[in-house]
């Protein structure tokens, strides 16, 4: 995780669109500005660039700046902004402010009205103003296991502070419909963990596409949805490819039912209170829609000497050069939450073996049984009165 100070003496192309002054400290867990201030092109045009250690804060006090950790996916801003949020609503402090939540800083501004935010860069003057600067992964224990142990992260942050955890519902007009004609599939992830088999997909797309019009939701920059994409057999399907996450969460609110295998486009659902079903992966229900009914959910049962679905894992990891889940390299979860650094696990060619693991998915994707997926998401939509 990059949390680096930096001070520049020219303005370089990648701070022209902020607002940077020259000869002047600032702190930033951007991995593309650390990059580029790193580059021997603009050596001549930075001051320095050198990592900084996170500081536990012992005492909290009225103003406090929360830094997220970098490069967190939809789901995770929109965790971290309800509990944002809670804590600004309980009035604790006089000043909440948010730091590093980079392109998708929109979020917490929409959703969660959050106003004060350092997107990218804070200077070391603003930092000055804050009584704390609270690193969450670095003082809430659960928050550093994410990786390797999913668990509810606004849960997790509202009970440290000691504020009830209120869920956030917003308006949605689209959501007056009179009978549901079609349904919205959303197959992929950033990890293969978490995407859908492509035969589960395509049996899906088989059954379903006989009553209701079908649409994937797909991103063609990804790796991920270019192999899905290609395998797809069936013809009774309609491609949607928002491109940029503000489109995607426009489309998900006009959506009559969504089938969901990943946290991200799940928690917008619920933000607008779609209904739908979630098929289980390696991330648990219960974790993901705990007090939300109106999305089913499709138990994941796959056990191993190894795990136990689902084990809580996010994405595949590097462990003594091989890479994998705690399945595929017999590894029991203890050995992984007893390290005292998860820096190694991402390291070497795990990003490399993404589309492997879609060739040959894990055992919870795998051995998930579309039938069964398919009547259980048929009986959910029997059942819906609307």
């Amino acid at each position: 995780m990059p949390y680096f100070s930096f001070s520049i003496k020219r303005v370089i192309n990648i701070f022209k669109n902020k607002n940077i002054t020259l000869n002047k400290k600032y702190y930033s867990k951007d991995i593309k500005i650390y990059n580029s201030l790193k580059s021997k092109n603009i050596s001549n045009s930075v001051n320095f660039v050198k990592f900084e250690k996170r500081i536990e804060c012992n005492k909290l006090g009225f103003k406090i700046l929360f830094c997220l950790p970098p490069n967190i996916g939809l789901g995770d801003i929109i965790e971290y902004g309800s509990a944002v949020n809670n804590i600004k609503r309980s009035n604790k402090f006089e000043n909440v402010s948010v730091a590093f939540s980079g392109k998708n800083s929109f979020i917490l501004k929409n959703f969660f009205h959050i106003d004060n935010i350092y997107p990218d860069v804070v200077s070391e003057d603003d930092f000055l103003n804050f009584d704390n600067v609270f690193h969450l992964t670095l003082q809430i224990q659960k928050l550093k296991q994410q990786k390797y142990l999913r668990s509810d992260i606004a849960n997790e942050i509202c009970k440290y502070f000691g504020v009830l955890n209120h869920k956030t519902i917003l308006k949605n007009k689209h959501n007056y419909i009179k009978k549901i004609n079609k349904i919205s599939i959303f197959p992929i992830s950033t990890s293969p963990l978490r995407s859908m088999s492509v035969n589960l997909l395509n049996n899906l797309i088989k059954n379903l596409s006989k009553k209701y019009e079908i649409e994937i939701l797909l991103y063609d920059k990804s790796n991920i949805s270019q192999y899905i994409k290609s395998r797809i057999i069936n013809d009774k399907y309609k491609i949607v490819d928002p491109p940029n996450v503000k489109s995607l969460i426009s489309y998900i609110k006009k959506i009559q039912y969504g089938i969901f295998v990943d946290s991200g486009p799940l928690h917008v659902a619920k933000i607008f209170s779609k209904l739908g079903s979630f098929i289980e992966t390696s991330v648990s229900h219960k974790v993901l829609l705990k007090n939300y009914n109106s999305i089913n959910t499709i138990n994941n049962k796959y056990y191993s000497k190894y795990c136990t679905a689902p084990c809580g894992l996010i994405d595949i990891f590097s462990y003594n050069n091989s890479n994998g889940c705690y399945d595929t390299l017999k590894l029991k979860k203890k050995n992984i939450l007893d390290l005292k650094n998860f820096n190694s696990l991402q390291r070497g060619s795990v990003k490399n073996n993404l589309i492997n693991y879609l060739f040959q998915p894990v055992g919870c994707v795998k051995y998930l049984e579309s039938e069964k997926a398919i009547y259980q998401i048929n009986n959910h939509l029997s059942k819906i009165i609307l």
